[in-house]
């Protein structure tokens, strides 16, 4: 049923993110139907796989609540609370651009990327092309539509030392944020299109008070005493209300109206329509803070670049002594970068590597097959043959991974249809090819975990995305999901997205902090954009009612323009 989807997904998401979560005790909570969480703190390593340019220091919820309706599942929301959430980031430590820290990010971030194109496999697989409505859109749907989620005092701040110019903070923060359905238009969908319930999910998401500051540190603060600065902060992020001078865009509010379509792929209707108002936005800069934003951007290239070759660089002990031969070691640096992408290149045309790669497709595709049999058969799949597969996947492409396991699952299934086949003709010999009862739903395990993304689907002791006749019925009955043949729904091939964003006015202020005036005064009047997208092409349309610049000392206009389309 769908319950043990959501159970599935509530579990994963928490165990992996939330610290001191034991695992029978979180599942006794779910089907409780209420789960209590105070001052938790966040797996900082679970965000690895985004390869982040800077480090998570810190990271805290200090309340966490979920209300599950089972008896009235799908009639009444599944409410989630989450109250006081902090994060600290800050630079990144030289240690932590070794070879060791960027191969373990670089890994969880590839294998994050290879299970979402797994995952898109499979939810092909299960439609088998014979729907236009995708499983994956309809269980995001579902799930959208079957919650309601409150998030209130969010503040998420970044801090960076210059030797010259003294420490800042960045900080992103908000008062609340609301996700609920859209009463007025599921009610207007339903009345004139006569859809059901789980035909459209139209959802509103409020946030109140957003604001991005930049702020300059305290003499006698102490950069890397994180634990005094981030319980300060974590304090002020309980009262967001009062003013702040160094606000880059003061606090504004946003809405977003989001409209789900559930039915499948129709002519003329996006699969997901999102249109975003935002309150006026103010908007102010001085030179110090204009300074400070540049020298982050040129830190965030400069980790960019020590992701690609920060594994042959030298230790920063070594060269801020000094010490005898550091010119030799920046050479060699500069060296061996060039010559890592030179290598890169040309391997690929080396008889060695294309050997190589021939042994690497045997191997894997014996393994991965070797794997996708004993998991058919319900049985564990043996430590060698994981790690093996371990092994390749941290040494070889994206695209051979995928090209490597479409031809494993290609031989395994003309193995069963010809297996079927002998057993036809000898009634009187066993199957073999029937999956054991002990495998249970090995799938809801995989599929869930999966949509939560972060190499969900890493965790596949149970199910590897093995789709047969048995599991598609056991997914249809399982997620309730009941698609409609694109021969009768008159279904486009194609997907359709659309974004529509709306600011009603934008005012901009550059001034000097240094002489302690203003500088430009900017003023924008009904900015729009809308976007729409398709999996083959996209438009961009973009609007502004009227610009006007002024010279604050006289009031002069420098620039005038009006309806520019």
């Amino acid at each position: 049923m769908f319950e043990g989807v959501v159970s599935q997904v509530l579990a994963g998401l928490l165990g992996r993110y939330v610290k001191g979560i034991q695992k029978e005790q979180l599942k006794i909570g779910i089907w409780n139907e209420e789960i209590n969480l105070e001052n938790v703190e966040l797996i900082l390593e679970a965000f690895d796989y985004l390869q982040l340019p800077f480090a998570l220091k810190t990271g805290r919820i200090g309340k966490l609540s979920i209300k599950i309706p089972w008896k009235k599942l799908g009639w009444d929301p599944i409410i989630i609370v989450i109250e006081d959430v902090f994060v600290c980031a800050y630079p990144r430590e030289d240690s932590e651009w070794g070879s060791d820290s960027l191969g373990k990010r670089e890994l969880a971030g590839k294998l994050a990327k290879l299970n979402a194109i797994e995952l898109a496999k499979f939810s092909r697989r299960v439609t088998d092309n014979q729907t236009g409505q995708s499983l994956l859109s309809y269980m995001s749907a579902k799930i959208l539509d079957n919650i309601q989620v409150s998030i209130r005092n969010v503040h998420i701040i970044y801090v960076e030392s210059h030797n010259d110019q003294g420490s800042f903070i960045f900080g992103l923060e908000f008062s609340s944020l609301s996700i609920q359905t859209d009463t007025q238009k599921q009610s207007f969908a339903m009345s004139l299109m006569a859809r059901s319930r789980q035909a459209e999910v139209n959802k509103k998401i409020n946030i109140s008070n957003v604001g991005i500051y930049c702020q300059q540190l305290e003499e006698q603060q102490n950069l890397y005493d994180v634990g005094a600065l981030t319980d300060a902060q974590s304090n002020f992020s309980l009262g967001l209300a009062h003013p702040r001078d160094d606000y880059l865009i003061n606090p504004f509010c946003v809405t977003v109206s989001v409209l789900a379509n559930n039915s499948g792929k129709r002519d003329g209707v996006p699969q997901y329509d999102m249109t975003a108002e935002l309150t006026a936005l103010v908007l102010s800069i001085d030179e110090i803070q204009l300074q400070q934003i540049l020298n982050l951007c040129d830190h965030f290239t400069i980790c960019a670049l020590r992701t690609k070759y920060g594994r042959y660089r030298p230790p920063e002990s070594f060269l801020s002594k000094r010490q005898k031969g550091w010119q030799i070691m920046w050479w060699q640096y500069a060296k061996d970068s060039i010559m890592a992408d030179v290598e890169r290149r040309l391997k690929k045309t080396s008889w060695r590597f294309l050997g190589k790669r021939l042994e690497d497709r045997r191997k894997y595709v014996n393994l991965y097959r070797m794997k996708l049999e004993l998991l058919q058969k319900g049985q564990l799949v043996s430590k060698d043959i994981l790690q093996k597969l371990e092994t390749l996947d941290k040494e070889c492409d994206i695209d051979d991974i995928v090209s490597y396991r479409t031809t494993a699952e290609q031989q395994l299934q003309d193995l069963s249809v010809k297996s079927t086949k002998d057993n036809f003709s000898s009634p009187g010999s066993p199957r073999t090819d029937e999956p054991s009862a002990g495998a249970g739903r090995g799938w809801l395990n995989w599929l869930s975990l999966g949509m939560l993304g972060a190499g969900g689907t890493a965790d596949t002791s149970s199910f590897a995305g093995v789709v047969s006749e048995d599991i598609i019925k056991d997914i249809y009955e399982g997620t309730e999901f009941h698609p409609v043949s694109s021969a009768e729904n008159h279904l486009t091939k194609e997907n359709h997205y659309s974004l529509r964003l709306s600011i009603p006015q934008i005012l901009a202020t550059v001034t000097s902090r240094r002489f302690g005036m203003k500088l430009i005064d900017g003023m924008f009047t009904g900015l729009g954009t809308e976007y729409k997208i398709w999996d083959d092409s996209a438009t961009i349309l973009a609007w502004l009612d009227s610009l006007e610049i002024t010279n604050p000392l006289n009031k002069n206009k420098v620039l005038l323009a009006e309806k520019h389309w």
